[in-house]
């Protein structure tokens, strides 16, 4: 007969794992990353101006099912970490699978914030311009390895 002994603890749930980095590493960290993997995707708008409108604000950017919190900031024409206190001009919230819906560009902004997938809060004239950016962005925003990654991950988020 085998006798079934207590776990010492509950295991997490995989919910939990999975906001495991956002706990444990940083916040400038996530956002240094954000930054740089932004400035390569994003050199073609940055070299043209078209972020300038970041300079001296913050804008945040909260995936709160994987708990991580990018704020980011427009230093010398290139995207750079803000600090992790400083207040955001304006915030973007929402769940991993709206931010790679975006990204991929499978569903536009303005159906994400009607249908309350995702929140923006603050300065809404600072959102607009984000929004409006966003719209302005080619198809193949992504590099081919990248998106097909990121389409991966969102065909396991179903």
């Amino acid at each position: 007969m085998i006798t079934r002994l207590p776990m010492p603890f509950t295991p997490p749930s995989p919910g939990t794992l999975l906001t495991l980095p956002g706990r444990l590493l940083p916040a400038r960290l996530h956002s240094r990353g954000l930054s740089m993997i932004l400035n390569r995707v994003l050199s073609a708008s940055l070299e043209a101006g078209d972020l300038d409108f970041l300079q001296d604000r913050v804008l945040q950017i909260e995936v709160m099912d994987l708990a991580l919190d990018y704020r980011l900031t427009l230093v010398n024409g290139r995207l750079a970490a803000a600090p992790a206190t400083s207040a955001p001009d304006v915030r973007f919230g929402g769940r991993a699978r709206e931010f790679l819906l975006l990204a991929l560009n499978k569903e536009d902004p303005d159906t994400l914030f009607f249908q309350r997938r995702l929140q923006l809060e603050g300065d809404t004239e600072l959102g607009l311009e984000i929004k409006n950016l966003l719209y302005s962005l080619e198809d193949d925003l992504l590099p081919d390895p990248l998106y097909r990654v990121a389409e991966r991950v969102l065909g396991l988020m179903r």
